[in-house]
């Protein structure tokens, strides 16, 4: 379970996100949903960096962190463990194919391997035999390998942020099956989107922000 506890965040003299309280529990598929440029990003950042990243091998290597309002990152495994992560726009590197970007990025956390970034991309419709470079995928290829890099640890929680994007309907479909596979393994998942329909569908719980507070919009009996 993950729990937000009068949560705040303040850029300059802007309060971008003002005085959450919720609860994540395991094996449920939450939502956040509002428009451009309301902070849901910034939200699902705050719960990375602020509750997640805080475990005790962290805290052991680096007692900074125990203080900081946001933590530093000292290495890859300093990131919050068994937490998988997709952001609007990974960050691949373009010139390699999509099985080296994803085995830099299994060396660097330690926490896969050869098989499972195989097993992942092949499990979301990728070649991993495929030489072309990251560059030259087309934005539904480079969606489909950001879901392969934040499945290939098989983590506990998925924070997806923009996660359809580029997403033909079939496509869409095979990760709902996929999120829906992960729910049963008790997993923690959030989404967040600007699209009300493909998180209504996605979703148990589904939460609104605008100006920076959080309001329950729905919920699934």
């Amino acid at each position: 379970m993950i729990l937000l506890k009068n949560l705040s965040k303040v850029y300059g003299s802007k309060t971008v996100i003002k005085n959450v309280s919720m609860q994540f529990k395991d094996g449920y598929i939450y939502g956040l949903v509002g428009a451009n440029g309301c902070c849901k990003t910034t939200l699902g950042y705050v719960i990375v960096n602020e509750c997640l990243v805080g475990n005790k091998a962290a805290l052991k290597r680096n007692p900074e962190l125990r203080n900081s309002a946001v933590p530093p990152y000292k290495t890859m495994a300093d990131f919050a463990p068994s937490t998988g992560v997709i952001i609007e726009s990974p960050g691949f590197l373009p010139n390699e194919s999509g099985l080296k970007n994803l085995l830099l990025l299994a060396n660097m956390s330690g926490m896969a391997d050869r098989v499972s970034a195989r097993k992942a991309m092949i499990t979301l419709g990728l070649d991993p035999d495929d030489k072309k470079p990251v560059g030259k995928y087309s934005l539904g290829q480079r969606q489909r390998l950001g879901f392969a890099q934040a499945f290939m640890e098989n983590p506990n929680v998925l924070i997806l942020d923009e996660p359809f994007n580029a997403m033909d309907k079939a496509s869409m479909e095979e990760v709902h099956d996929l999120l829906q596979k992960f729910k049963s393994q008790g997993k923690i998942i959030i989404l967040a989107s600007h699209s009300a329909a493909d998180i209504q569908k996605a979703c148990d719980v589904v939460y609104e922000m605008e100006n920076g507070e959080l309001t329950l919009a729905s919920q699934k009996a």
